[in-house]
C-alpha cells in the first residue's frame, strides 16, 4: 500500500495563462500547468498510489498583493474541501495558510479544518520576508495545537539570496531547500517546538538538508559562550539541544538522492519518515521516488511505514482494512 504524501494542485484559474504569472515574477506556467486534479488523478492511478494527499504550494500567491492573498487562500481551502468530498477516500487536502497573516488568515484556518474537514495545512518556509517563527505567527501556532492536526512546511517559490539564484534553476534546485532549511532552523532554536509541543511538522524535501547540518547546530548550542567567535546565542530559548527537536519532526522522502533519503531516516528514524515524490508538478519522477524507498536499508515493516502507516496515522486515517 502506498499513500503519497507531496502532491500538488492548484485552483483551476492559476492553471490558465490568465491566472498564470508572466514569467517575470516567476515561471509562466501558461496552459497545461502540471498541477491539475486531472494530472494528479491520472499519476496516482498510472503509479498505483492508493491514496494521495494533495496540497497547495501556491507559489503565485507571490505574485498577489497582500489584499487579494486572503481571497486566494479562501479560494483554495473551498476547491480541496470539494475536491476531498468528490474523491472520498482517495484524495485527501490540506488548507494553504499564512502563518503571519493576522487573526483573518487565523480564522481562516479554523474554518478550513473544522467546518470544511481539511487534513492539515501546508504553510511555506518563507513568505514575503517572513518566517513561521516570527511572534506574528504565535497564535497560529496556538490555534494548530488545538487543532491536532499536521503542518506541512513547504519551500515558497525563491527564497532568501534569490538575486543569486536565477540561473540554471538554481532558485529551485538550491534555493528553496536552503529556505527551508533555514526555516526548520529557526523553528527549532527560536523556541516553537518549546512552546508548542503538541504542534507535528512535516518538512518537505527531507528537510532541505537540516539532516546534514544539525551537527552544527547542536555544538553551536553546546559550547554557547566558548563559542563567541561565532556570534551570540542568545536569548535562550530552547532547554535540549536542537536534535533533540529534531527528531520530533516529520520529513518526507523527496531529496532525489537515495543517500540523502537514507540520512534522513537514519537520523530522526523511520518512525518518523513518509514516502512522497513532489508528483504533480515533476510527475515523472513519481516511479523514481516510490523506488527510492523500496532501495532504503530498512526492515519490510518499516519500509511498510515509510510508504503509508506514518501518514496515515498523521493524518488520521483508516487504512488498516485496505491494506
Amino acid at each position: 500500500m502506498i499513500v503519497e504524501w507531496h502532491t500538488h494542485i492548484y485552483p483551476p484559474e492559476e492553471t490558465t495563462a490568465e491566472g498564470a504569472w508572466d514569467g517575470k515574477t516567476g515561471p509562466a506556467w501558461a496552459k497545461g500547468c502540471p498541477m491539475t486534479l486531472e494530472n494528479v488523478l491520472a499519476a496516482h492511478h498510472r503509479c498505483g498510489i492508493d491514496v494521495t494527499i494533495f496540497s497547495n504550494a501556491a507559489h503565485y500567491m507571490r505574485g498577489k498583493p497582500a489584499a487579494e492573498e486572503l481571497k486566494a487562500i479562501q479560494r483554495w481551502s473551498d476547491y480541496a474541501a470539494e475536491i476531498q468530498a468528490k474523491h472520498k477516500g482517495v484524495l485527501y487536502g490540506f488548507a494553504t495558510m499564512l502563518p503571519c497573516g493576522g487573526p483573518a488568515f487565523v480564522k481562516e484556518t479554523e474554518r478550513a479544518i473544522r467546518q470544511l474537514g481539511l487534513k492539515g495545512i501546508l504553510i511555506q518556509s518563507s513568505h514575503k520576508g517572513h518566517y513561521p517563527d516570527d511572534d506574528e505567527a504565535r497564535p497560529f501556532w496556538e490555534l494548530v495545537e488545538d487543532l491536532g492536526v499536521p503542518v506541512f512546511i513547504h519551500p515558497p517559490h525563491v527564497g532568501f539570496g534569490e538575486e543569486r539564484l536565477k540561473e540554471y534553476r538554481l532558485a529551485s534546485s538550491v534555493g528553496r531547500p536552503a529556505d527551508l532549511c533555514l526555516a526548520l532552523s529557526r523553528l527549532i532554536v527560536r523556541g516553537i517546538l518549546e512552546d508548542f509541543p503538541r504542534a507535528t511538522i512535516v518538512s518537505s524535501h527531507g528537510g532541505g538538508g537540516i539532516c546534514e547540518v544539525i551537527g552544527r547546530l547542536n555544538y553551536a548550542y553546546e559550547l554557547q559562550d566558548e563559542a563567541y567567535f561565532l556570534g551570540s546565542y542568545s536569548p535562550m530559548k530552547i532547554k535540549h539541544e536542537p536534535g533533540h527537536y529534531l527528531k520530533r519532526m516529520y520529513f518526507d522522502t523527496v531529496t532525489y538522492h537515495p543517500p540523502a533519503a537514507q540520512l534522513v531516516v537514519d537520523t530522526v528514524g523511520p518512525d518518523h519518515v513518509l514516502y512522497g515524490s513532489d508528483a504533480p508538478p515533476l510527475t515523472v519522477l513519481k516511479p523514481r521516488a516510490i523506488k527510492l524507498v523500496e532501495g532504503l536499508k530498512v526492515s519490510s515493516e518499516d519500509r511498510e511505514k515509510i510508504f503509508w502507516r506514518n501518514a496515515a496515522k498523521l493524518v488520521k486515517l483508516d487504512l488498516q482494512a485496505a491494506a
